[in-house]
């Protein structure tokens, strides 16, 4: 089978051949579909922040052939011609102001969103425009017969990049501001997600159409801290469940998955989102939330999960032997299920100090223990 089988199986409890596995570029099972920012869009006051901060755009391919920003607009706002290196604030297409260390700092992280339009108050929210989803420019890159020529075996996510829909409202608001509001001013909150909420649906749409072929969706929100959800069951159920369930029934009307990385501890919001219809979770740090509770999950074929070695302890501290052992582990105590597992690697290795020993024995764990038969089943596993 192909990879795109392979994935949907994996995802679908439907016997795959092997466990599924993704690193980073397009070698192995899924190949990605992201959306970029329209050269058009140049602020003035501040460089522009694109998806995946200064570890992008200091790349001169990046520049070159995807996006740049106007040597017009940089000399008048006082910064040098390669910004990217020195501390700096930047400036998304939402309005949000980012922080960033710089590239001469080894600070190769998206940054840090500081403040958001609304964040000392909701004065301008009435007149605020959110980014024009339906700009056919956002997919010019997956657009190309390239693009879909690389991915026409593959198991292919659309990716919204930096923005998850919790935390988009948290960094246009002020995350401790969004917080206090769920509790004292939700209506507002619900005004807020009314707003943004249109981006994501037609953004979807727009994903579908320009890549008929495309898989899933994959949106990034962390919603939790390191040992409990950011808010609590109670308040996603009632404020954020039903703009996730139409973005997800959306996603599945268009035949696709729908995948949710999530950061942090989220294991109590986990029913709701299962409830709304996701698919797949995808975590780096699965030990936070904790494997005995994925595998109570997929032992019920309720959700899949797309796990990597635990970014915060054994993928970046232990040895290949470690590795190797909770990757074995996931697959006997998540993927053992005729499916319900792939195996992913985090995307900037260099950012959080990866040995490279470690990245090649999680891909070589997997490729040697994750083989199903063909009944779906693991063999060495009792």
């Amino acid at each position: 089978m192909n990879s795109k089988e392979r994935v949907k199986k994996a995802f679908h409890f439907d016997k795959p051949d092997r466990v599924p596995i993704a690193i980073v570029g397009i070698k192995y099972d899924f190949f990605y579909c992201p959306t970029v920012e329209p050269r058009s869009w140049q602020p003035t006051r501040y460089p522009p922040h694109v998806g995946g901060g200064v570890n992008t755009i200091s790349k001169g391919y990046f520049r070159k052939l995807i996006y740049d920003w106007n040597d017009k607009y940089r000399k008048e706002a006082g910064f040098p011609k390669e910004w990217w290196k020195y501390p700096h604030d930047s400036i998304d297409e939402w309005g949000i102001i980012w922080k960033s260390a710089g590239t001469e700092s080894d600070d190769l992280t998206k940054g840090h969103p500081s403040k958001g339009p609304f964040q000392e108050n909701w004065d301008e929210f009435d007149d605020y425009q959110i980014p024009d989803a339906s700009d056919p420019k956002y997919y010019r890159l997956i657009k190309t017969r390239l693009w879909k020529y690389l991915g026409r075996k593959k198991y292919t996510l659309g990716s919204f990049g930096k923005n998850g829909f919790f935390n988009l409202c948290s960094q246009l608001r002020g995350f401790s501001n969004l917080l206090v509001d769920l509790a004292r001013n939700p209506k507002q909150v619900d005004q807020l997600i009314k707003k943004v909420l249109p981006y994501y649906l037609i953004h979807i749409e727009k994903f579908k159409e320009f890549y008929p072929n495309l898989d899933s969706i994959m949106i990034a929100d962390d919603l939790g801290a390191q040992n409990s959800p950011f808010l609590s069951p109670i308040l996603f159920k009632n404020i954020f469940k039903e703009p996730y369930k139409q973005i997800i029934q959306l996603t599945h009307d268009l035949d696709m998955d729908f995948i949710l990385h999530s950061c942090g501890q989220i294991f109590e919001l986990m029913p709701d989102i299962i409830e709304a219809g996701v698919d797949v979770f995808q975590f780096d740090s699965p030990l936070m939330t904790g494997v005995d509770n994925f595998k109570k999950f997929a032992e019920e074929r309720k959700v899949a999960f797309w796990l990597s070695s635990n970014i915060q302890s054994t993928y970046i501290l232990g040895t290949p032997e470690d590795v190797e052992e909770e990757i074995k582990g996931y697959i006997r105590d998540v993927g053992n299920n005729e499916g319900g597992l792939g195996i992913c690697e985090y995307a900037t290795n260099k950012t959080i100090g990866t040995p490279r020993e470690n990245i090649i024995a999680q891909r070589e764990a997997t490729l040697k223990w994750g083989n199903y038969n063909k009944k779906g089943v693991i063999d060495w596993i009792d």
